[in-house]
């Protein structure tokens, strides 16, 4: 062993070998990262795939946590954080409307305030709204009762302008503890989570790039990170129009927990009908419902 690490070491064809593994390990993990569909702790976590194999990584009931979609079915759910703005909803509205798919977005309780006619207008195409807190503050790094308040005035500005509550909830930056996710559950939202993020935050990326790393790390019940902003706004067209040639349906992150495997479906519905007027039937009876309504009451 000493022998072949010397050779290694001080050889010209041993370290030429050494530097060949050391090339391709790094080429794998470059695609792996640009590929992935799990993150990397999940990718290194046993329990993650325990969890999955006994499929128990899509909803998660003791925290009211909303992981995957159903991976038997070629869909996808487009989400859209931090709006809404007039500089690029409207776009993106378009592009949804022109291919006759509804989105789900995450929306800002400041923003809604200021352009409340987007709300409208989003609700009116038969989109979906969620609640992505009020003033976009971390919630781990809140007290309790600001917690509370980033969560709820959300809600109230929301309802202040469309009559209805909001039942799902994203955090900013998915930055999330265990005592935040029990909270958001008190407060009666499901939390969800992402799989594929397009690092559309990053104002310096393209069009192109936001739609290249979108699509290279889809995979069946993809919940994919987007966010309202006007790159995004001009990158959504490929994106959509790659996810249909690639022969995804694309629906709302209620169509998409009505669509999930019964184990995982049945308590999400169940925590969602909770929310809503006892003496209403839950939207949610089958997965051919009209999942839409159990946002709104």
């Amino acid at each position: 062993m000493k022998r072949r690490i010397k050779w290694l070491v001080t050889s010209w064809k041993g370290r030429s070998l050494v530097a060949c593994m050391v090339v391709i390990l790094g080429c794998w993990a470059w695609w792996f990262n640009e590929h992935r569909t799990e993150t990397i702790q999940q990718a290194i976590s046993p329990g993650y795939w325990i969890a999955r194999w006994e499929g128990n990584d899509l909803y998660y009931p003791k925290t009211a946590y909303l992981a995957h979609g159903n991976r038997a079915l070629r869909e996808v759910a487009l989400t859209f954080d931090d709006g809404p703005h007039p500089e690029s909803l409207p776009s993106i509205l378009a592009t949804l409307t022109k291919n006759h798919i509804h989105a789900t977005f995450f929306d800002v309780g400041e923003n809604m305030a200021k352009w409340p006619w987007l709300v409208k207008e989003t609700l009116a195409d038969g989109d979906i709204i969620g609640d992505h807190s009020s003033t976009h503050l971390r919630f781990p790094k809140l007290s309790p009762l600001e917690l509370h308040h980033e969560i709820n005035d959300a809600d109230i500005t929301f309802c202040r302008i469309t009559g209805q509550h909001m039942y799902l909830l994203r955090p900013p930056g998915v930055d999330i503890s265990g005592k935040v996710q029990q909270t958001i559950k008190s407060e009666g939202y499901i939390t969800v989570g992402y799989t594929d993020a397009s690092r559309d935050y990053d104002l310096k990326v393209s069009p192109t790039f936001i739609a290249d790393r979108t699509l290279d790390r889809v995979d069946n019940g993809a919940i994919i990170l987007l966010h309202d902003y006007p790159d995004t706004a001009r990158a959504l067209p490929e994106i959509v129009r790659e996810l249909k040639e690639r022969g995804y349906k694309m629906v709302t992150i209620p169509q998409m927990i009505a669509h999930l495997p019964l184990k995982a479906r049945i308590p999400a519905t169940h925590f969602l009908a909770a929310q809503q007027d006892p003496t209403i039937a839950s939207p949610f009876a089958s997965a051919e419902a009209t999942p839409e309504q159990a946002v709104s009451r």
